[in-house]
């Protein structure tokens, strides 16, 4: 699964940014190593609620299916039970959708107890409305002659089992999340810092620098899953580093509580450093609807937050009114703006360029003196 794939979005007006987002699903195919072999992108004004694109345009499709090797069509939104099996029987490979192919990224990259319980948790959320499909998809996979139906009775004992099996996790979730509480008590005298932002827009880069060490970075998304907690000493004073999972749009509200196993050690943070990759297209979109919505919705929003505008060494001429075009806000002059009556003051900084990230450590230290 995931190694020769075709992937399949929708947009009512903005192309543009439906492009971007199956850009986004090609990204987090490289996890798999898989090879996207086409896009397609149909205009329509809804979803098509038995077959997510229409019929026709799924019968495309389909025969560019049969003259190519495609294991895995990936669908750009998650996909109803019905629209699997309406799906199914037009195209004849294996379907996943966004929300899928994220568990499945997770379930791969996920290194602690709270983090493989949480993934376990949505993997079992996801599956639940889709049991009786995924019995009958088994059926068919075992050939299907011969065999009776596995019958109501059979997938109502299931739907329990696995209904007992969430219970169990959300229990054994919160026995664990008690062992952190604990275990930041033990951290309460020290400055701590995350660092939050979009998949992908540096932020390990950054702690790397900051704290001379060679942790792993890739061009690829969901590097980091866990929360990962690095010393660094500024002029004698001892900070702790949290560096965090990446957000990403279209995130179905279900997979946010998979995200608290990395963001969880947010809340516990004296400052927030917001890292923008100011070089990257639609930040307007990702500033505004993605991270600063994720960080209302789990309310740290009262808390410091600082933005790193990154990765200025890849535009030229970069200059604060560069910033006002890009996400459309206004710059005062000593470097802060204004969002939803909140002041958010703010550094540009290039990871590759030593003298900006001495200029950050200063500016760390500085925002630390008040605390």
């Amino acid at each position: 699964m995931y190694i020769n794939n075709i992937i399949i979005g929708i947009f009512k007006n903005n192309k543009n940014k439906a492009i971007e987002y199956l850009n986004e699903l090609e990204n987090l195919l490289l996890i798999f190593k898989g090879k996207v072999y086409k896009k397609f992108l149909q205009r329509r004004f809804k979803v098509n609620n038995l077959t997510y694109v229409g019929k026709g345009f799924l019968k495309k499709i389909s025969l560019y299916i049969k003259k190519h090797t495609i294991d895995t069509v990936v669908f750009d939104d998650e996909l109803s039970l019905s629209q699997i099996k309406n799906i199914e029987k037009t195209i004849k490979c294996n379907i996943s959708d966004r929300t899928k192919l994220i568990l499945d990224i997770f379930s791969n990259k996920a290194k602690t107890s709270y983090a493989k319980l949480q993934v376990k948790l949505a993997n079992y959320q996801y599956i639940l409305p889709r049991l009786k499909h995924m019995w009958s998809h088994l059926e068919r996979q075992r050939g299907g002659i011969g065999l009776r139906g596995p019958g109501e009775k059979e997938i109502e004992t299931d739907r329990r089992l696995i209904r007992n099996k969430i219970l169990n996790l959300k229990k054994k979730l919160k026995k664990i999340k008690n062992q952190i509480i604990i275990q930041r008590k033990r951290r309460i005298n020290n400055i701590i810092i995350s660092l939050v932002g979009y998949t992908n827009v540096g932020k390990t880069t950054i702690i790397n620098k900051l704290t001379n060490k060679n942790f792993l970075t890739e061009n690829k998304y969901f590097t980091t899953l866990d929360a990962k907690i690095n010393k660094i000493y500024i002029n004698k004073k001892k900070i702790l580093l949290v560096d965090t999972i990446g957000f990403l749009r279209k995130i179905p509200t279900k997979l946010i509580e998979s995200f608290k196993s990395s963001i969880i050690e947010i809340k516990n943070s004296n400052i927030i450093l917001h890292v923008i990759d100011i070089s990257s297209n639609f930040i307007k979109d990702k500033f505004f609807y993605v991270t600063n919505f994720l960080l209302y919705e789990l309310k740290l929003y009262s808390k410091k937050i600082i933005i790193i505008f990154n990765k200025i060494d890849k535009l030229k001429n970069f200059s604060n009114k560069l910033i006002e075009e890009k996400i459309n806000i206004k710059v005062f002059n000593n470097n802060y703006i204004i969002y939803n009556n909140k002041k958010f003051h703010f550094i540009t900084i290039s990871s590759k360029n030593k003298y900006n990230i001495k200029q950050l450590k200063e500016f760390i230290y500085n925002i630390t003196l008040n605390i």
